[in-house]
């Protein structure tokens, strides 16, 4: 189908927009309704106009709707549709810097009613590439997802943003050196290049990967050698426009197979015949080794024991932490930095990140939502920054496609023309991209000022001609932060989109609340402390539609006598004064339009003290379209040895306004059926749980589960999920002298063979029976597994690819809070090595170091005449926090991992042979499939 415009041709999809013929209004052959972007990548500058054409096939006129970042209506309307040419216009007019949305609402080709939403923004440019060469910012990018004139759009807007590089796999082995002793360089990739060099980006090429006349991935001297030229050719063609070459993609990682599968020997010899090739015909080149899946120190070890330091002159990881947080990559670093002094004579060489990313898929267990995407993203370059890495790139630059539940199509800053839109258009995640590269693409890493508290962080940045940038966040995502922040005079914030304000002092502190939303401090900052002076709070859900009632708080506690506090609060144009006596705290209520979309409600105010601009407050709420829900979990309690097993139904009113009244609830649990008679009134913003018995239930055995509630308005409610009655009881387990686990009479057991599964073995491989228990210093697991073939780890760093027990752990339901606000999980392998016994953790929350657990002990018994397997593994529970006994329900799967029988060199594989799992959470990091647990008292 064809899009008849005046000017631009875009190639988006199977849309073909291109210069009409002839002068005369000509049809939009269109089957739906779409955002007809008219401002390249929908992004504007401060005082333009923002401007939309809107195309729809079916509808005279459509509605629109403007909201902003937080979720709030700042511009409606209606376009008319031109009978003709199928088109209209929407002028939103002059918006403040920031991100917002745009939404119409018409018809598709079905004759139904759709909302199609594109994205915009209006920023500062970010730095010209052409006059910053020494950035640290850049992207990966593949011309696949923008061909032709896309690809000069997209570079033109990752410009715009202030990215200085691009990493493009525009050069593949196999492509480039076909037939083999033949190169040939494609025109899309001169194309590609020609268009970096104008933007004045620097193109990152990768070398790689297998070549089929070479028997794949180079596994031999021939092989080797005919990678070398290759490489060579690279060079010699494009080093006089792209400065730098990187050896393959994550070799530790999927991209390399074979006898060489992830291979530090095989990789060392790759590595050093790139190096040679390039180095022979542009010696000034920068060739860049290693780029691993995350940072096995062990694999780069072994490496640099073999001599790649000197066949790189920088370093590469791809340090990926999604969905959780992005703060922990410094520690990475820094193990990364004293490996690199031990075996380079105390010198180290840059680091790069060349790929880290959040997905924004709607897939529950893998992506997050697009608000912690761009959180996640300024976060992630700010500790890159802060740890001295020399080069980022972020993955990607545009979605790969547009499939909502795809995690590689969500990775991008940027959307691709799709059914709701005709061409690219940002991402919240853009716009924070390019606040950062705008505020320190000049500034370099100062110091870390302290708080008093570790989930607050402050990272002082400074110019070389002096001035300090301070950028402020917090990383706990179960509370806000209220702070206070020393100034002696007016501070410039900016938050984490580019939107500006100045806060004036009072008595030398200005107040903010800290959120997962890094803000900029343009000032000489000297503290910043806890202060709950000033703050706002709503409830943690409200319904769409309807006011949120915000509370507003003076808390004037922390001084017993001095003057009393006055401060104003406004938010969205609702006011409030609130005043506090010394000793003492008062509040009010605004009550603030939620809006009717489902999501984050951010909630923001401005606060006077005492006549001064000296504030801003922050909060936020979950929208939800309907406004009462219900959820059912698993309730359980033990008594001596009489467990009783019921369903808790939870019924929540989000609604302010009215209250909720249940009749009646009807549910299933596996084959069994019932009804909860009667019911009750669900006050407004309240909550009420009803339960049902369930008995004859095995402990452990996971079911489907499905419960139905009837409101007196005639609405139903659903909810659906599959577990278990699963009771950690409290028991302090020991492995005597006889290798008999003794202490855990009456504690159930988790017969693996009857709820248990299999991915890569089977029972004849290894079949086991777990108890997990508890006690106030611990939480246990101790396992019997049957297994004839028993072969410790090398090293403890290897246990996630050996014989081991594996433990995941987070806080509340499984995968509770993924894509509001990212994810917190724990990813335990216990066992023994020939280094010793110990609990390696995989994955963690927040900035938790990866590696042994301090604290953990690990009894390893074998027995190989009855071919058994004992462990008694305790990990403490300050090594599991936020996880502690006062929290008697989280959630927990387990794993009994096997060893892969074929030996690798002296470095972990990623992969191991299979597992017998309960929860099946694991090892797929598959975080809603962990099972809810709780801890009997």
């Amino acid at each position: 189908m064809t899009l008849a415009v005046l000017s631009t041709v875009l190639t988006v999809g199977q849309v073909q927009v291109s210069a009409a013929d002839s002068d005369a209004p000509a049809a939009v052959a269109t089957d739906d309704v779409r955002v007809k972007v008219t401002t390249r990548g929908n992004v504007f500058d401060p005082g333009q106009d923002a401007v939309f054409g809107v195309l729809s096939a079916r509808d005279t006129e459509v509605p629109w709707t403007v909201r902003d970042y937080r979720g709030r209506t700042v511009q409606q309307g209606t376009a008319a549709i031109d009978a003709t040419t199928r088109e209209g216009r929407i002028d939103a007019g002059r918006l403040p810097l920031g991100y917002y949305t745009v939404t119409l609402r018409g018809t598709d080709a079905a004759g139904t009613t759709v909302e199609r939403t594109a994205g915009f923004a209006v920023m500062r440019p970010g730095p010209d590439p052409r006059d910053t060469a020494e950035s640290m910012f850049g992207v990966n990018h593949h011309y696949r997802s923008t061909p032709g004139a896309e690809w000069d759009d997209s570079t033109a807007i990752a410009a715009r943003a202030g990215i200085n590089a691009a990493r493009v796999d525009v050069t593949y082995w196999n492509t480039i050196e076909k037939p083999k002793g033949t190169y040939q360089f494609p025109e899309t990739t001169e194309h590609v290049t020609d268009n970096l060099v104008e933007r004045g980006q620097d193109g990152l090429y990768l070398l790689g990967f297998g070549n089929s006349d070479y028997g794949g991935v180079p596994s031999t001297d021939a092989a080797n050698e005919g990678f070398r030229r290759y490489s060579a050719a690279v060079a010699a063609h494009y080093a006089d426009r792209i400065p730098a070459f990187e050896v393959w993609n994550e070799y530790y990682g999927g991209f390399s197979s074979g006898v060489c599968s992830q291979s530090a020997k095989c990789y060392a010899r790759t590595l050093a015949a790139a190096y040679d090739g390039v180095k022979s015909v542009a010696p000034g080149a920068t060739v860049v080794g290693a780029s691993s899946f995350k940072v096995p120190l062990d694999w780069f070890e072994e490496l640099f024991q073999l001599g790649g330091l000197e066949h790189m002159d920088a370093l590469s990881i791809h340090p990926y932490r999604a969905p959780g947080a992005p703060e922990g990559v410094g520690l990475d670093i820094a193990g990364l930095k004293e490996l690199m002094r031990k075996y380079n004579d105390g010198r180290e060489i840059p680091i790069w990140i060349t790929e880290q990313g959040w997905t924004s898929a709607t897939r529950e267990g893998i992506g997050v939502s697009e608000q912690v995407q761009a959180e996640s993203t300024s976060r992630a370059l700010l500790e890159a920054k802060a740890a001295g890495v020399a080069k980022y790139y972020w993955y990607d630059l545009v979605n790969d496609g547009d499939k909502p539940a795809n995690g590689e199509h969500n990775f991008g800053l940027l959307r691709r023309g799709n059914p709701a839109a005709t061409a690219m258009n940002p991402k919240p995640a853009y716009l924070a991209y390019a606040t950062v590269a705008r505020e320190l693409t000049t500034a370099e890493f100062d110091r870390r000022l302290p708080t008093g508290d570790e989930a607050v962080h402050a990272y002082r940045f400074r110019d070389e001609d002096g001035p300090t940038t301070t950028v402020l966040w917090s990383s706990d995502r179960r509370e806000d932060k209220p702070v206070r922040v020393r100034s002696d005079g007016p501070v410039e914030v900016v938050d984490m989109l580019g939107a500006e304000r100045v806060l004036e002092p009072v008595d030398g502190w200005v107040y903010l609340t800290l959120t997962g939303e890094p803000v900029f401090l343009h000032a000489a900052v000297g503290s910043v402390r806890e202060s709950p002076l000033v703050s706002i709070s709503a409830p943690e859900v409200s319904a769409a539609g309807e006011d949120v009632p915000v509370t507003v708080t003076v808390d004037n506690r922390g001084q017993s006598a001095g003057a009393a506090r006055t401060a104003v609060f406004e938010i969205e144009g609702h006011r409030a004064t609130v005043s506090a006596q010394p000793g003492h705290r008062a509040g009010a209520v605004l009550r603030v339009p939620a809006g009717d979309v489902p999501g984050t409600r951010g909630l923001s105010a401005d606060v006077t003290i005492d006549g001064r601009s000296a504030g801003v407050a922050a909060t936020d709420t979950q929208v939800g379209r309907e406004p009462v829900v219900v959820d059912v979990s698993p309730d359980m309690s033990v008594v001596g040895r009489v467990r009783t097993d019921r369903l808790k139904v939870t019924v929540s009113n989000r609604s302010a306004e009215e209250s909720a009244e249940v009749r009646g609830i009807d549910w299933s649990f596996g084959s069994v059926t019932g009804t909860i008679e009667g019911g009750g009134t669900v006050p407004p913003l309240g909550s009420r749980s009803f339960y049902a018995e369930v008995g004859g239930q095995s402990p452990f055995a996971v079911r489907p589960v499905s419960v139905t509630a009837s409101l007196a308005d005639g609405a139903t409610l659903t909810d659906s999920d599959s577990f278990g009655f699963s009771p950690i009881m409290r028991a302090t387990p020991q492995l005597d002298d006889e290798g008999q686990l003794t202490g855990l009479t009456n504690v159930p057991k988790i017969d693996m063979s009857q709820v248990g599964t299999y991915s890569g073995i089977t029972a004849d491989e290894a079949d086991a029976d777990l108890w997990a228990t508890w006690d106030e210093q611990n939480l246990y697991v101790s396992a019997v597994v049957r297994e004839k073939d028993y072969r410790p780890a090398k090293k403890l760093n290897w246990l996630p690819a050996g014989e081991s027990i594996g433990i995941g752990v987070q806080p509340g339901k499984p995968g509770e809070g993924l894509g509001a606000w990212g994810a917190e999980w724990y990813m335990l392998y216990a066992g023994e090595s020939l280094e010793g016994s110990g609990i390696y953790a995989e994955s963690l929350p927040r900035d938790y170091p990866v590696g042994a657990v301090e604290g953990a002990e690990v009894d390893v018994a074998r027995d190989d005449v009855a071919g058994t397997t004992t462990y008694r593994v305790a990990v403490p529970w300050e090594r599991i926090a936020p996880l502690s006994p006062d929290d008697a329900s989280f959630s927990l799967t387990l794993t009994v991992n096997k060893k892969h029988p074929v030996e690798r060199d002296n470095y972990r594989q990623l992969g191991i042979d299979g597992w017998q799992t309960w929860g099946d959470g694991l090892n797929n990091w598959k975080l809603v499939r962990y099972q809810q647990v709780e801890l009997q008292r």
